[in-house]
C-alpha cells in the first residue's frame, strides 16, 4: 500500500529498477512462458504466443512510465495499448530471428550482464542478497528476470548487426553540416490586427453565430476539489531532538561541506586603462602606478594611497577587498595575491580591469570548521532530515488510518493539523494552497469523488486528500462567456482584416520586389528577423511560424518573395529573403565528429525501423479479440 510513497521518499532502488531497468525489459523485451493453454492470446506471431498477462504487464510498466516521465501529458488508453503490443510483437520478431541467426546468449554472458547492472551492486560488485531483495520488491522471480534479460540481449544482438552495416561518408556528413547550419534572414512587414480593432462591429447574431461555430473554444476543463492534510517538516522540528552520536555522524558525513580554502584579505590600488588607448597613454598611467608603489613600498599608509588615488568603487574604503577564496579575482590578480606573505605589497598587475597594486592584510590558512564551530548549522540540518523521516512516518500512520475509515478532521486533530479545502482546479491549473502540483492535480483527476488518495510527495513534504466535487468538463452557457466570446470574435476579425490588408500590399510587393520602397511607400516598418535556422519553427521578432521558417530556405535571390500572407499572434506577415548565411566552413572539422555520431544514429535509427518492419511484414501475426496495433506499427 505504501510502496509508491517509500519509493518516493528517496532514490530507492524500486524506483530506478521499475523506470530503468524493469521498465524497459518489460516494455520492450516482456514475452512470458508461462503455460498458454491457460491465458488468453493477445497475439499470435508465427508459432509463438504473447499472452495477455504479457500485455497487461508491458502495458503498465508502459503506463508508469509516462506517468511518471510526463504526468501532465498522457497517452490515451488506446495509444497506450496499441504501443505496447507492437513493441512485444517486435521484440517476438527480433528473438526468432535471433534464432534463425544461430545467436545464443551463454549462462557466462548473462551473468555478466546482471552482475553489470548497478541495482543489484553494492559499493560497485554484485551483490546477490541485493539482487533477491529487489526483484522480490517488485514481484519478480529471479528465473523470469533472467529469462527476459536474455531475451532483451538476443534482440539487441540481432539489432547490433543491423546496425554495424550502416556507415557515413564524408560527403553525407558536410551536407548534414550544411543542411544544420546554413541560416538566412528576412526582410517582413507586420500589419497588426490592433490596428482594426476599433473599425470591428458586430450584432448579437454575430456573437451568437460565432460562439455556436466555435463552442469549443469556450469549453471549460475537468475540474475537482479536494480537501487535504499537508504533513510539512518544519510542523515536525520540536518533536526531533538529536543527540550528540547523531551530530558527530552527520558531521563525518558531511566534513566536505565545512572545509574553508586559504583566504587572503587584500587592498588595492587600481589604475584604470582604456581598452583602446594609445602606447604613450598606457605608459603614463604605468608610470604613475610605480611612483605610487614607490611612496607605498617607503611606508606611506596603503589605505590613504588608495582613497587618493584608486579608480576602483573600493577606492572610499581604503582599495578594502575583503577576504576572498580561489576562484573569486580574475586570473593574474588571484596569482599574485595569494603569492604574496602577509603585510607585502604586489609588483604591479595588469588585468582587464586595468594596473593594480596589491597589498596583502592578512593570510588564513585552509582548514575545516570543527563540530563545535557549526555545532548550530549541523544541528539545524539534522533536525531538518530527521523531522523529514519523522514526517512521513507520521504521514504514514495517518494514511492507514484514513483508509481504515477515520475521518480526516479526526485525524488532522490527532496530528495537531488543519484540514484544508480547495476551489475547484483543473490539470495544469493552480492548486489554492498548494501551488502548482501536477502530480496531485492528475491524481485527483483520476479519482472518484469520496475517493482518499495516495501520499504524495512534494517538495514542501506530503500531501493526504479526498476529493470533494467533481466537475466534468462542459461548454459554458453563451450568458456566462459572452465577454469571452466577444473579445475572441472581435480578435478574430480584426486579424481577418489584417490579412486582407497585408494581401494587397503582397500583391503589390510580388510586382517589383522591393519590400523596403513597399514599406516607405504604404507607410509600414520593414524590420529584419536576425538568424534563422532550419529546425524548430521559431523565428526572432516573429515567433513560431514553422510554414515561414520552412518556405525561407526555398527562397533565392531570383525568387525573393514569400508566397503568402502568414499569421504572427493574430498579426499579419509578408516577408522576403533577407539574405543567404553559409554554414561557416572552419567550423565542420571541429563538428564533423558528433555530426557523424549524431548522423549514424539517425541512420541506424532509420535501418532498425526498415529491417523491423520487413520482419513484420514476413511473419505471420494475428491479433487476439479486442487487440488492434496503430496503421503506423
Amino acid at each position: 500500500m505504501l510502496e509508491s510513497i517509500r519509493k518516493s521518499a528517496g532514490e530507492s532502488v524500486v524506483l530506478k529498477l521499475l523506470f530503468g531497468i524493469i521498465a524497459l525489459v518489460f516494455v520492450f523485451f516482456y514475452v512470458g512462458t508461462a503455460g498458454f493453454s491457460q491465458l488468453e492470446v493477445a497475439a499470435r506471431v508465427n508459432d509463438q504466443m504473447v499472452t495477455k498477462r504479457d500485455y497487461d504487464r508491458a502495458y503498465g510498466n508502459l503506463d508508469r512510465f509516462y506517468r511518471n516521465a510526463s504526468p501532465t501529458n498522457l497517452p490515451s488508453a488506446t495509444q497506450l495499448g496499441e504501443q505496447a503490443l507492437a513493441q512485444l510483437i517486435n521484440t517476438e520478431i527480433l528473438v526468432q530471428e535471433a534464432a534463425n541467426l544461430g545467436l545464443e546468449v551463454g549462462e557466462d554472458e548473462l551473468r555478466d550482464a546482471i552482475a553489470a547492472l548497478p541495482d543489484f551492486q553494492i559499493d560497485g560488485r554484485f551483490n546477490k542478497t541485493r539482487y533477491l531483495e529487489t526483484l522480490q520488491m517488485v514481484g519478480l522471480k529471479p528465473s523470469d528476470f533472467e529469462n527476459e534479460q536474455r531475451r532483451q540481449m538476443l534482440a539487441t544482438k540481432v539489432l547490433d548487426i543491423v546496425r554495424s552495416g550502416v556507415h557515413v561518408t564524408d560527403a553525407e556528413i558536410e551536407q548534414y553540416f550544411k543542411f544544420e547550419n546554413d541560416r538566412v534572414t528576412l526582410r517582413f512587414i507586420r500589419v497588426p490586427r490592433a490596428n482594426f480593432a476599433t473599425e470591428v462591429t458586430f450584432t448579437e447574431a454575430d456573437v451568437t453565430a460565432y460562439y455556436d461555430e466555435n463552442q469549443e473554444r469556450f469549453r471549460e476543463p475537468d475540474r475537482t476539489a479536494i480537501r487535504y492534510l499537508a504533513f510539512r517538516p518544519e510542523a515536525f522540528e520540536s518533536q526531533v531532538e538529536p543527540s550528540d552520536e547523531d551530530l558527530r555522524i552527520y558531521y563525518d558525513e558531511q566534513r566536505s561541506t565545512y572545509e574553508v580554502g586559504e583566504q587572503v584579505r587584500a587592498r588595492h590600488i587600481l589604475f584604470k586603462v582604456a581598452p583602446d588607448a594609445s602606447e604613450e597613454a598606457k605608459t603614463a598611467v604605468r608610470q604613475r602606478a610605480v611612483d605610487i608603489r614607490t611612496r607605498a613600498i617607503e611606508g606611506e599608509d596603503f589605505a590613504t594611497l588608495a582613497q587618493e588615488n584608486s579608480e576602483d568603487s573600493t577606492a572610499a574604503a581604503g582599495g578594502d577587498l575583503g577576504a576572498f577564496g580561489r576562484g573569486v579575482m580574475t586570473g593574474p590578480f588571484e596569482e599574485a595575491a595569494f603569492a604574496l606573505e602577509t603585510g607585502a605589497i604586489s609588483d604591479l598587475v595588469e588585468t582587464q580591469f586595468g594596473i593594480h597594486i596589491i597589498k596583502v592584510e592578512e593570510k588564513t590558512p585552509a582548514q575545516t570548521k570543527t563540530l563545535d564551530e557549526v555545532r548550530d548549522e549541523v544541528r539545524s540540518a539534522v533536525q531538518k532530515r530527521e523531522s523529514r523521516v519523522l514526517t512521513l512516518r507520521k504521514v504514514e500512520e495517518a494514511f492507514e488510518k484514513l483508509a481504515d475509515g477515520g475521518s480526516m478532521a479526526d485525524v488532522g486533530t490527532e496530528y495537531g493539523l488543519q484540514v484544508s479545502e480547495s476551489t475547484p482546479f483543473g490539470r495544469n491549473e493552480l492548486i489554492p494552497g498548494l501551488g502548482y502540483q501536477p502530480k496531485v492535480a492528475e491524481a485527483a483527476l483520476s479519482l472518484t469523488e469520496g475517493e482518499l488518495s495516495e501520499i504524495m510527495n512534494l517538495d514542501s513534504g506530503y500531501v493526504i486528500f479526498q476529493v470533494k466535487e467533481k466537475i466534468p468538463s462542459r461548454i459554458p452557457p453563451l450568458a456566462d462567456v459572452r465577454l469571452k466570446v466577444e473579445e475572441a470574435l472581435r480578435d478574430s476579425r480584426a486579424s481577418e482584416a489584417a490579412k486582407a490588408r497585408a494581401e494587397t500590399l503582397l500583391a503589390a510587393l510580388r510586382a517589383d520586389g522591393d519590400i523596403r520602397a513597399l514599406g516607405e511607400r504604404e507607410g509600414f516598418e520593414v524590420q529584419e528577423t536576425g538568424e534563422v535556422g532550419r529546425f524548430g519553427g521559431f523565428i526572432p521578432k516573429l515567433g513560431n511560424i514553422p510554414a515561414l521558417n520552412d518556405q525561407a530556405f526555398k527562397l533565392t535571390a531570383e525568387n525573393r518573395v514569400a508566397p503568402e500572407v502568414y499569421v504572427a499572434d493574430g498579426d499579419a506577415i509578408i516577408a522576403v529573403l533577407g539574405e543567404r548565411i553559409p554554414a561557416p566552413a572552419d567550423q565542420l572539422e571541429t563538428d564533423k565528429s558528433a555530426l557523424a555520431d549524431r548522423l549514424r544514429s539517425q541512420k541506424e535509427g532509420a535501418t532498425v525501423g526498415d529491417f523491423i518492419a520487413d520482419l513484420r511484414e514476413q511473419a505471420k501475426i494475428e491479433l487476439g479479440t479486442g487487440y488492434a496495433l496503430a496503421a503506423e506499427s
